[in-house]
Order: C-alpha cells, then structure tokens, then sequence
C-alpha cells in the first residue's frame, strides 16, 4: 500500500444543469463519493475520475452501478450488516463506515470514604476509555479489531465531532486507529488546505475525503500537493487579471 494519501472528494451534482458536462475541477481525485440516486453510471463515465464510492449504495435498488468496474459499496449501517451484504453481494467491494466519537470527561461524586467523613468528585472511568463508536458503541479498539476479524481492508472513520468544530482532522483519533492491517479512511473537519498538510504530516490514514465545496475551493491540485508530506508546501501562484497587471505595474 502506497504512504500516499489518497484523496477522495464528495460529488453532489445538486447543479447539473449549470455545471459543464466534465467538470474540470473534479480532475486529480483518486475517488468520488456520491449518492448512487444523484449520480447515474453514464454521468459518472463522463467525470474525469475512474473511482466510484457509492455511500448507501443498495445492489438491488443500484442495479446498473454493477457494471462499473472500480466501485466500492459503503455501507454506514455496523460492521455486521456490512458483512451481511458482502457475504449477500460476494462480488462487490465493501467498505464499512463508522462514526467516532470521544467520550467527554465527567465526574461523578463518591459517597463518603470509609473513616473520613468527606466525599469529592472523581472521573467517571466510563468516559475516559477514549473513542468510541455509534456501531454497537463499541471502543474504537474494540470496532477495529472486529473488521479485522470480519476480513474487511478498508475502515472509513468519520468525526461528527471534527466536522461540527470545522478545525481540522481528528488526528488523536487516526493516532489511536492506525498501525493496524485495515486501510483507514478518515472525514471529518477538513475545511482548509493546511488542514490536510497536518495530516500528512502525522500520516497514517490511506485515504481523507473532503467535501466538494474545499476541492472547488482549493483545488484539487493543491489538495493533493498538500497530502504529500515530503514536499513543503507552497502556494501556486495566482494570476490576476488587472488593469495593473496588463499595464505591466504588478
């Protein structure tokens, strides 16, 4: 497996109608996250990108994403139910998400210690167990060695959390969910082009998704400049149309 980040982009063609037949800004993506209802197979051989995630994707009700030859099927429902629709659909590739979560720190107050006659606030050990997810509310630990044990290679880990903050990448919880033998995917909270250098620089996730509005924002250029951590970042140069500049003073 490459140390590269890959860069999967969330495709919402909400504007279709609006939105040149090949978007060009969409080029450079290793993969595009879409509805499988919002996005038809014929659109999709239009984009310039080969790698399709569907999210919610339904084998039955998506019948004509079959024949689309690189297309992962994401299914947000557990772990189990991903391995009861790979184990229904055998020849799919599957890919479970999960969303993580840290439990916030509380305390409780203990009863009076024997002989002393006081009592005092002490951490509830519940809430300090660390990440945890909505499949089962398991221990992130726990959650990623069952995939393990389920055979699956890839895990997306999504951070409502992070993604609500909107300041970056949960990387504490990637620092918990890598070294491991799964591809981990990780969203959640990228909102700016550094948010991403930071990632690469603590490495250890396969792949990030970001939303498209940040790939048409940055660029997706500069995303993947920014995923790759030997190579300082560095802006491109941005050519402004100007009086000035046409003029020759800029």
């Amino acid at each position: 497996m490459s140390e590269e980040t890959k860069l999967f982009v969330q495709y919402r063609p909400e504007n279709a109608d609006s939105e040149p037949e090949t978007p060009a800004w969409l080029s450079g993506a290793d993969a595009l996250v879409m509805d499988p209802c919002g996005c038809t197979p014929e659109r999709f051989a239009e984009l310039p990108v080969e790698t399709a995630l569907l999210l919610g994707g339904d084998p039955e009700r998506d019948a004509g994403w079959l024949e689309v030859s690189r297309c992962y099927w994401v299914c947000a429902e557990g772990l189990e139910e991903t391995a009861r629709r790979r184990e229904r659909w055998p020849g799919l590739n599957w890919v479970p998400q999960l969303t993580v979560y840290k439990v916030a720190t509380s305390y409780r107050f203990s009863g009076p210690a024997i002989g002393e006659g006081f009592s005092f606030y002490m951490p509830d050990t519940a809430a300090i167990q660390g990440w945890r997810v909505t499949d089962a509310d398991r221990s992130l630990a726990e959650a990623i060695t069952r995939a393990t044990e389920l055979g699956f290679a890839s895990l997306w880990l999504h951070s409502e959390q992070a993604e609500t903050r909107g300041k970056g990448l949960d990387l504490e919880m990637l620092e918990k969910a890598r070294g491991g033998p799964l591809a981990i995917w990780i969203s959640g909270g990228a909102v700016e082009r550094r948010h991403l250098g930071n990632l690469a620089r603590a490495g250890g996730a396969a792949a990030v998704v970001v939303a498209d509005t940040l790939a048409r924002e940055a660029g997706v250029a500069r995303l993947r400049q920014a995923l790759i951590a030997s190579v300082p970042l560095r802006d491109y140069p941005i050519h402004i149309a100007s009086r000035e500049a046409e003029a020759g003073h800029l």
